[in-house]
This record gives structure tokens, sequence and C-alpha cells, in this order.
């Protein structure tokens, strides 16, 4: 993903990152986050038109994991 698809996501999307979810990440222990860069790009559903969002990465082959967290709520990491 470059800089034009963060240009393109952040219009209806909040773009984070997993680096700065240490929180979320302590939270759902049923998910090994290890096996993601830290340096990796999260979106959250609660902040983030999911129906766009993937819309634009499977447009952009842009490969991503979709999961969900400790209350059901998805979110997309990108690979």
């Amino acid at each position: 993903m470059n800089s034009i698809h963060l240009n393109n996501i952040e219009k209806h999307s909040e773009i984070n990152y997993l680096i700065d979810s240490e929180n979320f990440i302590s939270e759902n222990k049923h998910i090994n986050f290890n096996q993601f860069n830290k340096n990796q790009i999260i979106f959250f559903e609660y902040t983030s038109d999911f129906y766009k969002l993937k819309k634009y990465l499977n447009n952009n082959n842009i490969n991503y994991k979709l999961l969900s967290d400790n209350l059901n709520s998805e979110f997309i990491i990108i690979n």
C-alpha cells in the first residue's frame, strides 16, 4: 500500500497502526498479534466505513486480514 492508497482510504476510514494499539492488543488475548509487524496498519469497524474500505482494498488487490475482537467488532490488518 502506498501513500496514494492511504490518502484515498483516509477519506472514509481512520488509519491506525498496531504499534499504537497496545491497549487493544492486550484486551484481545485470543488473537496472536505476533504474526503481524508492529508497523502494520489496522482499521477498526467503529471508525471506518467498512463497506467502502473492503471494496477499496479488494479493487486495488491490497491483502488484508479480517478479524473480530473480544466484543465481536470487526477490524482489518493490512498484510
